[in-house]
C-alpha cells in the first residue's frame, strides 16, 4: 500500500507539469498571434525607373518596420535616364542612412522595340521635378560594380530567407536575369509585385502621349489605347516573365484607377524628418507645377503598400496572361496585357481596392520616425 504522502506528492508534481504545459502554451500562443499580427519581416529587392512614384514608394518602404530593403536595381527603360535614376537610388539611401543598402544599374535597352517616354517628361523627372539639388546628404556611397541582372541573381540565390521583388520599372532587369542567369533559383522568390498592365481596363499610353502637344511622339502611341506604361516599356520582357515559373501579382491600372493623386495627401503628411518632408514636395510638385493636366492614379505607391501588407482587404483573382508583341502604327496594341486560357501558371489580378485605406496606411507610415540602421 502506498504512502499516503507519496501519493500527496505525486499528484502535486503530476498538477505542477500540467500547470506548466498550460502556461508555456499560452505563452508561444501569444508569441505566435503577436509574430503573426506583426508580419514577417520581407527581405525585397526594388526594380525600379525611379520615378515619382517610385521614389514615394521606396521612401514608404524605408520607413516600413516589416521591410528590410536588400537592394535596388535600377532600368533606364522607363522615367528617368539610366544616369539620373540611378543618382536618384543612390541619394535616396544616402538621405535615409542606408548605405548598407547596394543600388545595381540595369540597361536602357530594352529587349526589343524602342518605345520611350518623351525626353522633355524624362528631363522633369531627372531631377525629380526639380527637387534633387536640394537633397544634401551626410554620407555617401558607391554604386554596386554588378549589373542588374547579376545582382539580382545572386541575391535570389544567396538568401537564407526567399526574397521579395517589388518590379516598378518593367521587367526588363528580370528578363535579361532568366536570360544570362537561367540556372538562377527562382524558387527561392517568394513573389514579384509588379506594377504593370492594364487587364479589363483602358491602357495609359495614348492618353499621356496626347495629354500635352510635346509629348506627342507619333501614331505608336497615340493610337495605343490598351498598354500601360510599364508593359510597352519592354513587352518582350513583360512577355518572358509571364510565361516564366515565377509567381507575380499583378497591381495593374484596374486598381491603380481606383486611388488617384489629388493635394489631399499632402496635409497627412505631417513627420518632419528629410524623408517625409520629400514625400510632401513630391505631392506638391505632382498636384502642382509638374501636374500632366490628366487623372493620374497613385501608380508604384499602391504596389508597395499591397506588397508590404499595408492593406488586408482588396479584390485579387487568378488569370493565365500574355502580351501582344507586334507593333503597328494604326490602333497599336502592342503591350496589350490579355487573359488567355493556358500557360505556366496563372498571375495574381489585384482589382477592386479602397484609396482610403491606401491613404490612411500610406500616412501612417511615412510619419513614423526614421529607422537608423
Amino acid at each position: 500500500m502506498k504512502d499516503i504522502g507519496s501519493c500527496k506528492r505525486h499528484l502535486l508534481t503530476k498538477t505542477l507539469a500540467v500547470i506548466c504545459i498550460i502556461c508555456s502554451s499560452l505563452f508561444m500562443s501569444g508569441h505566435i498571434a503577436a509574430a503573426a499580427e506583426k508580419g514577417a519581416i520581407k527581405q525585397v529587392v526594388i526594380d525600379t525607373d525611379m520615378g515619382w512614384d517610385d521614389i514615394l514608394s521606396i521612401l514608404y518602404l524605408m520607413k516600413n518596420p516589416n521591410i528590410n530593403i536588400i537592394g535596388i536595381t535600377v532600368t533606364g527603360c522607363g522615367e528617368t535616364n539610366l544616369r539620373w535614376g540611378t543618382i536618384i537610388a543612390k541619394t535616396l539611401m544616402e538621405l535615409g542612412g542606408k548605405t548598407q543598402v547596394p543600388v545595381a544599374v540595369g540597361t536602357s535597352t530594352p529587349l526589343k522595340f524602342d518605345h520611350v517616354f518623351p525626353q522633355a517628361f524624362k528631363s522633369d523627372m531627372n531631377d525629380i521635378m526639380g527637387l534633387l539639388g536640394s537633397l544634401n546628404p551626410d554620407k555617401t556611397m558607391n554604386i554596386d560594380t554588378r549589373p542588374a541582372w547579376k545582382f539580382l541573381a545572386d541575391s535570389i540565390d544567396q538568401s537564407e530567407d526567399k526574397i521579395t521583388i517589388l518590379s516598378l520599372g518593367g521587367f526588363t532587369n528580370l528578363a535579361r536575369m532568366l536570360e544570362l542567369y537561367p540556372a538562377t533559383h527562382i524558387d527561392n522568390i517568394e513573389n514579384v509585385y509588379a506594377m504593370a498592365g492594364a487587364v479589363y481596363v483602358d491602357g495609359n499610353v495614348a492618353m499621356f502621349n496626347n495629354a500635352r502637344s510635346e509629348w506627342d511622339q507619333g501614331p505608336l502611341y497615340s493610337t495605343n489605347y490598351t498598354a500601360e506604361w510599364n508593359v510597352f516599356a519592354d513587352p518582350v520582357a513583360a512577355k518572358n516573365i509571364f510565361d516564366s515559373e515565377i509567381p507575380i501579382t499583378l497591381i495593374p491600372l484596374d486598381a491603380c484607377d481606383y486611388v488617384i493623386l489629388d493635394p489631399g495627401y499632402i496635409e497627412k503628411i505631417t513627420a518632419t524628418d528629410n524623408l517625409a518632408i520629400l514625400a510632401r514636395h513630391i505631392f506638391e510638385k505632382k498636384t502642382g507645377s509638374s501636374n500632366e493636366g490628366i487623372p493620374v492614379p497613385i501608380f508604384d505607391p499602391l504596389a508597395a503598400v499591397i506588397m508590404a501588407d499595408g492593406m488586408k482587404n482588396y479584390q485579387i483573382h487568378y488569370e493565365y496572361l500574355d502580351v501582344n508583341i507586334m507593333d503597328r502604327m494604326k490602333n497599336n496594341q502592342c503591350g496589350k496585357t490579355s487573359v488567355v486560357e493556358a500557360g505556366t501558371r496563372k498571375i495574381g489580378i489585384v482589382q477592386g481596392v479602397s484609396q482610403v485605406q491606401f491613404a490612411t496606411n500610406f500616412a501612417a507610415v511615412i510619419n513614423k520616425k526614421v529607422r537608423n540602421e
